[in-house]
């Protein structure tokens, strides 16, 4: 184990969110940020319609599942992922999926798309940022073509050149956007949550 390898997993097992993941049985320390989030946002209901993108190893649909009963997710990742109860999972790339399932009327009547996806990370800003950008567009597209008026969006960005155009455009579809940047989430990490609720009429959009 390299030295670098060697201070990751020092610092990640001693991690105060790993911890209480490992305790809690969730499948990710990522819960917490989604937790926080909603907690503060109340994005997801009882009867609510949830698209989960990049989902495995399936942390953010297992807490939605487990605050709700009569919840309907559906999760979405090129990985597999082990069942979770009231979770529908597509074994699918995102550009594959907005391309082929998106037709389906299961997928246009969604009240919150979530999604956690990163890239592979290189170390390199000028890489690392616009291929998180080409994913965030990816589920921006399938947010504006799945979420029921006034629909809820919750993507994962990274603090880069670019992003703030993203931000920009976003805001001309929905009524609010808000950066977000949870406890859960690295201090040392570029990461932070753009939340944009309350997505414009699509019927006014068309005219």
């Amino acid at each position: 184990m390299g030295k670098k390898t060697s201070q990751w997993y020092k610092s990640h097992i001693n991690d105060e969110y790993v911890k209480l993941a490992n305790k809690g049985n969730w499948r990710s320390r990522a819960v917490f940020k989604l937790k926080e989030i909603d907690e503060k946002y109340n994005l997801i209901n009882e009867n609510s319609h949830i698209l989960d993108l990049g989902c495995s190893p399936g942390g953010w649909s297992q807490y939605a599942s487990k605050k709700c009963n009569n919840i309907k997710i559906i999760a979405v990742d090129l990985l597999e992922m082990e069942k979770i109860d009231n979770v529908y999972f597509v074994q699918s790339d995102l550009e594959n999926f907005a391309e082929n399932y998106l037709k389906n009327d299961t997928f246009n009547k969604i009240d919150l798309v979530m999604s956690d996806i990163a890239p592979n990370i290189s170390g390199i800003e000028s890489a690392d940022v616009p291929a998180m950008l080409n994913l965030a567009d990816i589920v921006l597209e399938i947010g504006l073509k799945s979420l029921k008026d006034s629909g809820n969006l919750l993507v994962k960005l990274f603090q880069g050149k670019g992003t703030d155009n993203f931000l920009d455009y976003t805001k001309s579809c929905f009524k609010k956007v808000r950066v977000i940047k949870p406890k859960a989430s690295r201090s040392n990490s570029r990461e932070i949550y753009m939340l944009a609720t309350n997505l414009k009429s699509k019927k006014n959009e068309l005219g």
